[in-house]
């Protein structure tokens, strides 16, 4: 059995984070790995996971999409982690002002999306939670509302899957559980991971995916800088 890579100890005294999380970003991080264990089972290790009721239905509704044994796992989680707000009941009313040309109707499209603001709008602000990160893939969702949300409430900061991979990075680099070149093979394959296949791409879409691959890896380099002060 492959050892725990966790600080038992230094867990006990560990406050998680809230973590809103979108199903692009479950599927994006499913059966990618560091230190033996998936992305997904970190998620439920270093974070308070919460999600809408729309979350759980679509992972439901895409399990071909999803392969790992972590995602067994996830699909009883979010049974446990779904929020339903009692407030702020209407995307129409509560996501539709965050937009500057709101949606006609407000239907299935971005649903999960509108739902994962409701809940993690409705948490901060009835002080459940201190603050929020907010996971989704969807550029055209953060382009839209989510970024003006954002600003609006810097309780709530935007993380994409690569964020997540070097935050767990991080922790795994300073406890010596994995390596530069593995961070770095995990932010590779979340770049490439999505529905759509690379020789689908467009050469704009391809570049773009380089770009942002680039950048990661560059954090990773200053995270490493700090890390290795652990190591000596």
């Amino acid at each position: 059995m492959a050892r725990n890579p966790l600080n038992q100890s230094a867990m006990k005294h560990f406050t998680k984070t809230a973590c809103v999380l979108d199903t692009c970003s479950i599927i994006n991080l499913d059966d990618i790995e560091l230190a033996r264990k998936d992305i997904l089972y970190y998620m439920r290790q270093f974070f308070d996971v919460r999600v809408c009721q729309t979350i759980r239905k679509e992972l439901q509704q895409h399990t071909n999409l999803v392969s790992s044994r972590e995602i067994t796992y996830w699909k009883r989680f979010l049974s446990n982690r779904t929020h339903l707000p009692t407030t702020l009941t209407n995307d129409q009313d509560i996501i539709g002002p965050f937009y500057s040309t709101p949606p006609a109707t407000f239907g299935v499209r971005d649903k999960g999306e509108h739902g994962n603001a409701r809940v993690a709008l409705e948490l901060l602000l009835t002080n459940t939670i201190g603050h929020a990160v907010f996971v989704t893939d969807d550029e055209k969702a953060s382009n839209s509302f989510l970024k003006s949300m954002r600003q609006s409430f810097p309780g709530i900061n935007l993380w994409t899957s690569a964020d997540v991979i070097l935050y767990v990075g991080a922790v795994l680099l300073k406890e010596r559980k994995t390596s530069f070149d593995d961070v770095k093979a995990a932010l590779r394959n979340v770049y490439a991971a999505g529905a759509k296949k690379w020789s689908d791409r467009t050469e704009s879409e391809k570049d773009k995916i380089i770009r942002k691959s680039s950048k990661s890896v560059g954090h990773l380099k200053l995270i490493k800088k700090v890390t290795d002060h652990w190591r000596h």
